[in-house]
């Protein structure tokens, strides 16, 4: 037999009841609460929140470019672009003739990337020229003395480092009633063209520091300071400084055809 309750014992039940329900629900709350303004917190600091914070990665800070670096690109992507336009060759075209595509032909003439010896080589004969030509953007007749605080030069993947990579200084000016093109090479340890490269003539080098592994029709030659090299331009060759410091080279060619 069921005992009925009092009134007013469930009216006093019925009062804790709510009030405790009320004291579990302020804590939640008041934590909601909480984390609300530290998410808007976070927010305005640009920081991701909630779901997000999961996949989100630590963007790391950007590299800080050399600004040598960076204005030899751009001296080169601006070259590159006003010879290809002045030929009227769109970025396709020229693209396909240096045997890359042309969103990377894009970021060498915005100056945001610079090519390597290989890549270069390829455009500028694209473009019906030589780095020669390229290189002194103008062209001189005559017998001539270069000072060494004058030479023309084009230095080639920086790789974030300033003066590093490929060297290349000009030693005889270019002029089209020329037969010889001589160069100074400076090669970085761990650089070198990146690649095969062939074009007409014959060439021949001098080692002057360091080390250097010249490879002549899948033929790899390691030469050291003093050591000499000569073969027909026309055989597909490149060359790589195996280190550990830099490599100096004098590089002839004739017809000027590099």
């Amino acid at each position: 037999m069921k005992t009925a309750t009092p009134v007013k014992a469930r009216k006093t039940a019925i009062g804790k009841s709510t009030a405790n329900e009320s004291t579990v629900n302020k804590g939640p709350t008041s934590k909601s609460t909480a984390n609300k303004a530290s998410d808007a917190k976070m927010k305005r600091a640009g920081s991701p929140v909630g779901r997000d914070a999961k996949y989100a990665t630590a963007t790391p800070p950007a590299p800080a470019e050399s600004t040598e670096g960076g204005l030899e690109a751009v001296r080169i992507g601006r070259r590159l672009q006003t010879m290809r336009r002045a030929r009227r060759m769109t970025l396709a075209d020229l693209a396909s003739l240096g045997d890359c595509s042309p969103s990377l032909l894009s970021r060498i003439e915005n100056g945001r990337l610079l090519p390597s010896l290989s890549v270069l080589h390829k455009l500028v004969a694209g473009l019906g020229t030589s780095m020669a030509s390229f290189l002194s953007g103008s062209e001189t007749e005559g017998c001539t003395v270069v000072r060494a605080g004058d030479r023309k030069e084009v230095a080639l993947d920086y790789l974030g480092l300033p003066r590093r990579g490929v060297r290349i200084e000009q030693i005889i000016p270019h002029s089209p009633e020329r037969m010889l093109q001589g160069n100074l090479l400076t090669v970085a340890a761990g650089h070198g063209s990146d690649g095969e490269y062939f074009h007409v003539g014959e060439e021949a080098g001098f080692v002057l520091d360091g080390f250097i592994e010249l490879t002549i029709e899948n033929q790899t030659h390691v030469l050291g300071k003093g050591d000499s090299f000569c073969f027909r331009s026309e055989i597909p060759h490149s060359f790589i400084n195996p280190g550990p410091d830099d490599a100096v080279l004098l590089w002839i060619n004739t017809p000027p055809t590099f």
